[in-house]
């Protein structure tokens, strides 16, 4: 009876000291050297957050409570004023703790030394290790598809051939050391987010199996659930796949069951408050809305904002007469595995998927708009050009 009084004492122990650093303080003291020309503001933020602190004798800190590990970014304010590029520096915030970032302004924020717990020291080792493997793909991809590379978007029948060539370079020169990491430090909030951070990166079966090289407890946080949930959202969203069927709030509050939608074409956009491409493609969006517009078919458009407030406030001033909701449920990726916003799936009235993509031309030239006319028995609309997409993390 005692040995078990005894146990159940430590476990309550231990339950209230992991409590009380999961309420602790956050502290990042920071050193920037370099002459800053007066421009000593630096700011910290995320998409749903933003701070901002003087700079002292090239000394400066943020102090919060910690409530959850994600990325803080760092900016200084004198990048913006000098017109340099717009390159900010993330540190990974695991728990509390102080977190020391010692940076040169002219060397960029990018070369900063990092000290402090384990997570953030891993996230920015890996980085520049991933940063050396990329740079090793993207020299072999300029060699075959030239030093222009980059601006190849689809509908180019080169695309997709360029896509591939990009996989299997990352897969023989960044996942080795994804799997190096995975194997040495299985236990860190670093391994488990930098795995969410690359989910694009390996086979269905590659990312099954680098999930399970994290520790059990690493597989119940936040992140390796994302990347779960992802790994699902891609077996999930195949053309010719029946969409598993889900419930979100609408802006009034109320639950929306996509079921209620089966037997109407259905085009679901995946989109973002902080997306400008996004937001460019409304107009478009609203002219196939009224001219499509019937039983037969619908718009239905699903923010992955973090921030209720931004999704509502961009709700009002878009003022799309078609439904909304925001994803609480990160149906984003367990059921179609977007890594991109705007992404844009067709549904039939039987609730399979027909077309996917990543995107939707403003100007009407996009492939599942086409999908849409050829189903819907219209005519195709003139070619014109297209806009980028904005990546999801």
């Amino acid at each position: 009876m005692k040995k078990y009084f005894a146990t159940v004492i430590a476990i309550c122990l231990t339950t209230l000291v992991f409590a009380q650093q999961k309420k602790g303080m956050v502290t990042v003291k920071g050193t920037l050297n370099g002459d800053l020309k007066g421009h000593n503001m630096i700011y910290m933020y995320t998409r749903t957050s933003n701070d901002s602190t003087k700079i002292k004798n090239g000394h400066y800190t943020f102090s919060f409570p910690f409530s959850e590990a994600g990325l803080k970014m760092l900016y200084p304010k004198y990048l913006e004023a000098m017109g340099m590029a717009y390159q900010p520096f993330g540190i990974l915030i695991a728990g509390p703790g102080t977190y020391y970032v010692t940076s040169d302004i002219s060397k960029g924020m990018t070369a900063s030394e990092l000290k402090g717990p384990e997570p953030m020291v891993l996230y920015n080792q890996f980085n520049k290790e991933k940063e050396k493997a990329f740079e090793k793909v993207y020299h072999l991809i300029a060699k075959v598809y030239g030093k222009e590379w980059y601006q190849i978007e689809a509908p180019n029948p080169v695309y997709e051939r360029l896509q591939k060539s990009t996989d299997s370079l990352q897969h023989i020169y960044v996942l080795p050391a994804l799997q190096k990491l995975l194997k040495q430090h299985p236990d860190s909030y670093a391994s488990a987010y930098l795995l969410s951070d690359s989910r694009q990166i390996g086979s269905v079966a590659k990312k099954e199996q680098l999930y399970h090289m994290l520790s059990a407890r690493m597989q119940k946080s936040d992140a390796a659930k994302k990347y779960k949930d992802y790994i699902q959202g891609l077996k999930s969203a195949n053309v010719g796949s029946t969409v598993a069927n889900f419930v979100l709030p609408d802006p009034a509050g109320q639950q929306l069951d996509f079921a209620r939608l089966k037997g109407k074409y259905v085009l679901i956009d995946f989109w973002a408050s902080w997306c400008v491409p996004c937001r460019q493609s409304f107009p478009h969006m609203g002219e196939v809305y009224k001219k499509y517009k019937s039983d037969k078919f619908e718009i239905y458009s699903i923010s992955i904002d973090e921030d209720k407030s931004a999704w509502l406030k961009a709700v009002k001033e878009e003022n799309n007469p078609w439904l909304q909701s925001l994803d609480t449920k990160n149906i984003s990726q367990k059921g179609f595995a977007v890594t991109a916003v705007p992404s844009t799936f067709l549904i039939d009235p039987q609730g399979k998927i027909i077309a996917k993509e990543i995107g939707f031309d403003p100007n009407g030239n996009s492939a599942i708009e086409k999908k849409i006319n050829e189903v819907l028995s219209s005519p195709n609309k003139e070619n014109k050009k297209s806009i980028p997409t904005a990546r999801t993390n």
